[in-house]
Order: C-alpha cells, then sequence, then structure tokens
C-alpha cells in the first residue's frame, strides 16, 4: 500500500495516508523486516518521537522498550510477527517507551496488508493509550476498510470482510443476534468479456457494486470477494428478515447494466442467502451461501436462493 516514505502514491494510498494523517489514534505502517513507512501525528503526539526519527528506521532499532502487561520483554512474540504470519489482525495490550523514558501502556492492533495474490507486503497499525477516552473501535474501522478497498468497485477487498465476518460471529455466539451472509456472482461474466472486452467488464463490475449499495441497507456490508463474485453481511432482527433482503436484492440480480462505447450492455446475477446457524463456522457459512448461488444460477426466474427456499 504505502511502497516506499518519499515515493508517489496511488489515489487510494493518498485517502489512506489522509484519513491516518487525520484521526487521533497513533497510526503507522511496517515492512516485514520492521521497517517503519509511516508514522502518524497522533503517534508522535503519543509517544513523542516524530515521523522523521521513526520512518527508514526499523522499529525494533528504536527505543520503544515494547513489553507485555506484565512488563516482559515482546522479543520473538512480537504480534507484528504474529500478525505477518497467520495474515490476520493481532490486537493486545502492551506497553511502548516514550520518548522521555516513561512507559505507555497501549492497545495495539495490527493489521495485515496483502497485496492482490494475499501475499502480505505490509502491516498498518493503531494504537491508543488505554487512559484515552475518545478512542472509537469505529476509526480503527474506518481505516482498515480503505486500506483494503477494492480499486475497481470502491468496495471493501476480502481481507475486510472477513474481519467483519469474525466480528458478527463472536458477537453470535455471545448474544445470539443473527446476521447473514450473501454470496453473488455475475451471470456469464467471462462471455462478456470475450465479447464486448475487458473494460466493459470491469463497468460491470462497478456497476454491480453500486446496485449492491444502493439496494442493500446501511448497516449491511458488501465487498468484492475475488474475480466476480460479491459477499455481503447483512444484520438482522430475526432470521426472516432475509425473505425482505431478498425482494430488495431481486432487483439487482435480474438486471446489472453498464454502458461501454455506446452501447448497453445487460447481464443477470445469481444470489444466495443463508443465515448463521448455532454450528456454523465462517467457512461453512460462506460455503452455504456460494451453494445456494450455484442453486440460483439454475433458476430461469428470481435468481436469488435462501434458507427459505430449500
Amino acid at each position: 500500500m504505502l511502497r516506499d516514505v518519499a515515493g508517489s502514491l496511488t489515489e487510494g494510498n493518498r485517502m489512506l495516508k489522509t484519513l491516518m494523517d487525520a484521526v487521533p489514534i497513533g497510526c503507522y505502517v511496517l515492512r516485514p523486516d520492521h521497517t517503519v513507512l509511516y508514522w502518524n501525528p497522533a503517534a508522535e503526539q503519543i509517544l513523542g518521537f516524530s515521523a522523521e526519527e521513526m520512518q527508514g528506521k526499523r522499529c525494533v532499532e528504536m527505543p520503544l522498550g515494547c513489553s507485555f502487561t506484565d512488563s516482559s520483554h515482546i522479543g520473538a512474540h512480537c504480534p507484528a510477527i504474529i500478525a505477518y504470519a497467520t495474515g490476520r489482525p493481532k490486537t493486545l495490550e502492551m506497553f511502548m517507551r516514550h520518548k522521555d523514558g516513561k512507559d505507555v501502556l497501549l492497545r495495539n492492533t495490527l493489521v495485515p496488508l496483502a497485496d492482490a495474490d494475499g501475499k502480505v507486503k505490509e502491516l498498518v497499525a493503531f494504537f491508543v493509550p488505554l487512559t484515552e477516552e475518545n478512542y472509537d473501535q469505529k476509526l480503527v474501522k474506518a481505516i482498515y476498510e480503505t486500506a483494503t478497498q477494492d480499486p475497481l468497485t470502491c468496495l471493501p477487498g476480502r481481507k475486510f470482510m472477513e474481519v467483519c465476518l469474525d466480528e458478527a460471529m463472536e458477537i453470535y455466539r455471545r448474544t445470539g443476534q443473527p446476521f447473514a451472509v450473501l454470496f453473488a456472482d455475475v451471470n456469464n461474466f467471462h462471455d462478456i468479456n470475450n465479447t464486448y472486452g475487458h473494460t466493459a467488464g470491469d463497468s460491470l463490475l462497478r456497476a454491480f457494486g453500486v446496485a449492491l449499495r444502493k439496494y442493500g441497507r446501511k448497516a449491511d456490508t458488501f465487498c468484492r470477494w475475488g474475480g466476480d463474485e460479491f459477499v455481503g453481511l447483512l444484520h438482522l432482527r430475526q432470521p426472516e428478515d432475509i425473505r425482505g433482503a431478498a425482494r430488495r436484492l431481486l432487483k439487482v440480480a435480474n438486471s446489472c447494466e453498464a454502458t461501454e462505447n455506446g452501447k448497453t450492455i445487460t447481464c443477470r446475477a445469481a444470489i444466495g442467502i443463508t443465515v448463521v446457524r448455532e454450528d456454523d463456522t465462517i467457512k461453512s457459512l460462506v460455503s452455504r451461501a456460494d451453494l445456494y448461488m450455484y442453486l440460483a444460477k439454475k433458476r430461469n426466474e428470481d435468481q436469488i436462493v435462501t434458507d427459505f427456499d430449500r
């Protein structure tokens, strides 16, 4: 995402940097070798080290004194190493040392940023003193959403959705609050690419992303899962709410169109929607929604299949 400290940034990177510059949360970006690529103003304020002092240096060589809450040295158990190895966000409470020598108790979240091939290239970290009253988890989520955004559709990417699904599953297990997963696929997408060209295919994917946001609710989250596949997280009051979701999203399934070189290209999409069950994992839930999507493709009309159609 942030390839070098002094180098030019893509539009998406500029958006991410602008957001991280402004938030009242310490943010930094690391390479796998622990080189600091970025250090935001809030990090300067919290720990006293300036961006000029940190950027381009390996954090392990700086006097940050990273330690666990029992004061033991973090060393090989560094959360950055764990996040790189697992490809999943890692949060812990820890001490980091202010430039004046005083230890600061922080909550630090490190999030892996992967490239198009799924390889983790950088980590973005968010940290805040535990005594800070204005800590807002929504800000962390907004930064992560921006960092994983798909540049074509402007929807969040798969990594962001995986974190959202993990969070929804945890809430479900604690409170019983149901949610549903949507899996969508654009019909005959490869034929469209071969007939009209990849630019036309890209236009259709953008249009489909816009349609999902238009007909979904504000509480719903959609992402580009990969290729012509999209996944949605639908928050529910009760399982039967997916009937209403299916009615709204039927417009997306029945007709998605884009204009390319004066020609209107229309296609349909297949959608599967399923509600979480007690024995579900994230993998089983997404797989069931994917199966429903394939069943929907076999329909001549109303290409949406839900739990209530089984």
